[in-house]
Formats: C-alpha cells, sequence, structure tokens
C-alpha cells in the first residue's frame, strides 16, 4: 500500500509540473505575439525557442505519466 501512494504523490507532482509549464507557455506565446506586432523580433523568437523548450519538458514528463 506504501508504494501506491508515493507512486500516487509522484504522479501528482509531474502533473503539476506539466500544469505550471504550459501555464507558462501561454504566457510566453502572449509575449510572442505583443512583441512581433511592436516590431521587437529578438524577444519574440526568444520568447518562441523558450516555449519551444518549455513544450519539449512537458512532453517528457507528460510521458512519465502514462502508465
Amino acid at each position: 500500500m506504501r508504494a501506491s501512494r508515493r507512486s500516487g504523490r509522484a504522479s501528482s507532482a509531474l502533473l503539476m509540473y506539466v500544469i505550471i509549464l504550459v501555464a507558462f507557455q501561454v504566457f510566453l506565446l502572449t509575449v510572442t505575439v505583443e512583441a512581433f506586432m511592436a516590431d521587437d523580433e529578438g524577444l519574440a523568437w526568444a520568447a518562441a525557442a523558450v516555449s519551444v523548450v518549455l513544450a519539449g519538458a512537458s512532453a517528457v514528463l507528460f510521458r512519465y505519466l502514462r502508465p
């Protein structure tokens, strides 16, 4: 019973990390669109690159959640 409780906590923690990373990606998408509209391409491309890295991290963490 103890192993399943620990496994459940680990799954919950990973799920929270994925939710936080996705929320941060939404924020970065907003920053990217606003930067493109303000003709600040440097900021836009930097935010897009960070968003891609976060998407990869989210995919890796989500992979560990699957049984």
